[in-house]
């Protein structure tokens, strides 16, 4: 009913009301095989991420202008992900109010990319993944992407985000989301605020990336919170005289000319596991793995969890066809000095496409991800393997 509500509203604006929108969307859907290790194995029609957006400008003079956009998730095949994405909510992606003055950079505010979710280019597939942080996490699937190594590429709630202009190839950007989930009733004495910095350089066919993300007072898998892991858990925070934090310094470097493509990324973070998405979405870190039972109980950010990521990703175009290959892996975490035996992972893709056109894409990928026994979603204190293969369509609009 409400997109028919939204299509009659479109269609009943005048002509001068629309010509500053445009409307685009990417319709983006698989069939995939997955088996993991102590599970059993699965078929099905998967949604790789589908979308529809409204976006438009307005100008003001003086080289100034209003920019806006609405982007909204489209499940294909069903009313969520496997991931638990809804569809019904309006604006539920990046979805903001700005202005954009040319050389002196654009500030938008609303639900904003975080400076880390605009990098990542390394994953270069289409999946969609479920990788739960627990021990017996046997519905784990989508080996056939960089779920774990692109876990902590959110947007912002609540968000002010500043872009500058570019310079001799170099633009940098600044993001910061508020909590707004102060409550003193509540315990939470702290806002669970996150902010994010990027740094960009480009020449040629070269490009180069840094990013930095900070959580403060990450409440995710605190006893009593609700919607644990995200800025806006409402319940049981740390204390605010000795808060815990959480950060992340990503790097990304690649070359795109020539038909080929070649890029690398490498990531260090403290305060998230290996399927966190914000600090603390794994709950608390479990002792069953034989880590040691002092850890048990305690969240990544309040044990300072440190892990390092790296992946390197390669294609080349031949005609309509493009090969195209990622290695990624994940070393043993740390706490402190001491490093977690067997708690790392190793991962690999490989795969295909074939442009059918200039806006319409398939995709054929075979995916292997394991995780070292000791990794808190391995299943049952054993080294874990995820294998999916699919074949997806991707049309864009």
């Amino acid at each position: 009913m409400n997109k028919k509500l939204i299509a009659i509203a479109l269609a009943s604006l005048p002509v001068a009301a629309m010509a500053d929108v445009t409307i685009y969307g990417t319709m983006n859907a698989g069939v995939e095989h997955d088996t993991v290790t102590g599970g059993a194995s699965n078929n099905g029609v998967h949604d790789y991420t589908s979308v529809i957006g409204f976006k438009g400008t307005e100008e003001l003079g003086n080289g100034l202008k209003t920019i806006w956009q609405v982007e909204n998730r489209i499940v294909l095949g069903g009313n969520t992900s496997t991931t638990g994405t809804n569809s019904s909510n309006f604006g539920s992606r990046q979805t903001f109010v700005g202005l954009d003055g040319g050389n002196l950079g654009t500030i938008r505010l609303g639900q904003i990319n975080s400076s880390l979710k605009d990098l990542y280019a390394v994953d270069q597939w289409q999946y969609d993944a479920e990788m739960n942080n627990y021990r017996g996490a046997v519905n784990n699937t989508g080996a056939n992407g960089l779920a774990v190594f692109t876990n902590q590429a959110n947007r912002l709630k609540n968000a002010v985000r500043y872009d500058s202009a570019t310079f001799y190839g170099f633009s940098g950007n600044v993001a910061y989301g508020f909590g707004e989930n102060k409550n003193q009733n509540n315990g939470v004495s702290k806002a669970s605020d996150i902010g994010t910095l990027g740094l960009n350089y480009a020449f040629e066919n070269f490009s180069f990336h840094y990013a930095y993300q900070k959580e403060f007072n990450p409440i995710g898998g605190v006893s009593g919170a609700t919607d644990a892991g995200s800025q806006n858990a409402t319940t049981s925070a740390q204390s605010s005289d000795n808060p815990h934090t959480a950060h992340i310094n990503y790097f990304e470097a690649a070359y795109n000319g020539n038909n080929l493509y070649v890029g690398v990324a490498y990531q260090e973070a403290t305060g998230y596991d290996w399927t966190d998405g914000f600090s603390g979405d794994s709950a608390s870190f479990t002792n069953s793995n034989g880590i040691g039972h002092t850890y048990a109980g305690s969240t990544p950010a309040a044990l300072n969890l440190k892990t390092r990521q790296a992946a390197l990703s390669a294609a080349y175009s031949i005609g309509a066809f493009t090969p195209k290959a990622t290695y990624a892996k994940g070393w043993d975490q740390k706490i402190g000095d001491n490093t977690l035996s067997d708690t790392g992972y190793d991962q690999y893709i490989l795969g295909v496409d074939y442009n059918l056109s200039k806006r319409t894409t398939a995709e054929l990928a075979y995916g292997h991800l394991k995780f070292k026994k000791n990794a808190t979603a391995a299943v049952n204190g054993q080294d874990t393997t995820l294998n999916s293969f699919a074949v997806s369509l991707q049309h864009n609009f």
